[in-house]
């Protein structure tokens, strides 16, 4: 820590207690909101598509670790399909895994609006985890190597079936095979062909076996590169849906699938954050990547947003990928996240996840940690929550106090935050559970800035920036 620090919180202490015993019980209503963030989990699969438990176990076990609003993802399409393009779903082999598309949608749906009504205590609303598409490479059953399968995509919001039939994923309409087979097996097709009216004399035939199959190969061959993901996303946000990459920095490798299928799906960050994109990334979830890393990515493409190179913001969320209590050494409600909604239903928590309202949670099964207050403040008295894009008067202050979500002693009590700006690591500060606020003074230069914050150690937290513009 510097001597710079060290004189900075010498001369910063009586503002630090004048903000925690004044400002906490005086400012705009704003304050009320960002002091009671509701607790929030994704990314669960029940018996539905190829998780373990049913509905309601699930609803129990959230309960008792004080989820306010849950969303069950469901596996819309979870098929290894390989054939022959350009139409591999009348030319080839399909094999299906537990998914909507096999169990049903309307016994989704019909569950989903029961268990609504048994469990009024907590908030339920639908999702997807879908599979955008692949492509496979080799030969069938020799050494066929199917190509980003477990590149995933989660989509929320869904409450009616026509919904998940929308995505481009439900229909596995890229599916894409190997273009060199395919090319090969359609010119022994034709090859074949018109041998066959050759020597049956119907020359007339083979002529127009030529002409049709070269217009149809011309038609396949010249036909622009889809962008899987893209068409997906598309798919929908047409449908008003809030869109998630799931494990940008997966290390799954190549592993063995079904039917000795070889699974390959590399970590593709870098697909994250070039547009089109999704609403938000999986920044706290099994694996560790350095997408959140000071500088990385993730704040690269932020800095780009503020200077007008990209669209839209890209949000942090937590997504554990819950499969089953117990495996992989994971349990339902490892990876939380805090959210500033109006209240926990579905409708106002997405809403808060468009707008970048919450902070993504890493723990361990027997921590239930929460923050309490993440805020900014200005020089004039303007507040922004996490998530938030405003103009401001420097100095800043960042104000951040974490408390136990239930009454049960957490393993970690003491905690190591960072604040983050441009890209910076300009102050480490000590957190202890149920203490006071800390506050941090942030003086900035004119211009634009994002400020983060994380924890990185004991547990994991990554809070989305706030967005701003220094006067």
């Amino acid at each position: 820590m510097s001597r710079y620090f060290f004189v900075l919180m010498l001369l910063f202490l009586p503002v630090s207690t004048w903000a925690n015993e004044v400002d906490m019980q005086h400012l705009n209503p704003l304050l009320d909101g960002i002091m009671k963030p509701h607790r929030v989990l994704i990314d669960i699969r029940s018996k539905h598509s190829d998780g373990e438990h049913d509905m309601s176990t699930l609803i129990a076990l959230a309960e008792k670790r004080g989820v306010e609003s849950m969303g069950f993802t469901e596996h819309d399409r979870f098929s290894i399909r390989f054939g022959i393009d350009p139409i591999p779903q009348w030319l080839g082999y399909s094999q299906q895994h537990p998914s909507l598309y096999t169990t049903g949608l309307m016994p989704f749906f019909d569950d989903l609006k029961q268990q609504r009504l048994q469990h009024p205590e907590i908030q339920l609303f639908g999702g997807t985890e879908s599979i955008p598409g692949y492509n496979w490479t080799g030969i069938p059953f020799e050494n066929l190597v199917l190509h980003n399968v477990e590149r995933h995509l989660i989509s929320l919001g869904i409450e009616k079936p026509e919904q998940v039939k929308g995505l481009t994923s439900y229909d596995l309409r890229y599916g894409l095979g190997d273009r060199t087979i395919s090319l090969s097996f359609w010119c022994a097709f034709l090859f074949i062909s018109v041998m066959f009216f050759l020597l049956k004399r119907k020359r007339g035939m083979a002529l127009l076996m030529v002409a049709s199959m070269t217009a149809f190969l011309a038609t396949w061959l010249m036909k622009p590169k889809v962008d899987i993901d893209a068409a997906w996303i598309e798919s929908a946000t047409n449908q008003s849906l809030f869109t998630i990459w799931t494990h940008p920095g997966t290390l799954s490798g190549v592993r063995s699938g079904p039917l000795d299928v070889q699974l390959d799906t590399p970590p593709y960050s870098q697909r994250v954050f070039e547009e089109p994109t999704a609403d938000a990334f999986a920044a706290v979830y099994g694996d560790t990547d350095l997408n959140t890393l000071a500088g990385g990515l993730w704040d690269r493409y932020l800095m780009d947003y503020m200077h007008g190179y990209h669209a839209k913001p890209i949000w942090a969320v937590a997504a554990g990928d819950f499969h089953a209590e117990g495996q992989s050494g994971e349990y339902l409600g490892n990876f939380p996240m805090d959210v500033w909604s109006e209240d926990a239903k579905p409708v106002h928590v997405l809403e808060a996840l468009q707008a970048g309202h919450m902070v993504a949670w890493g723990m361990g099964q027997h921590d239930n940690i929460a923050v309490k207050v993440l805020f900014l403040k200005d020089s004039a008295g303007h507040i922004l929550q996490v998530g938030d894009e405003g103009r401001v008067k420097s100095p800043v202050q960042v104000v951040v106090a974490l408390q136990e979500h239930i009454k049960r002693p957490s393993l970690v009590q003491r905690l190591q935050g960072q604040w983050i700006v441009d890209g910076h690591t300009v102050e480490k500060v000590g957190l202890r559970v149920d203490a006071k606020p800390t506050v941090v003074s942030l003086p900035l230069e004119k211009g634009v800035h994002v400020i983060r914050f994380q924890i990185k150690q004991g547990v994991r937290l990554v809070a989305n920036p706030f967005l701003v513009h220094v006067e």
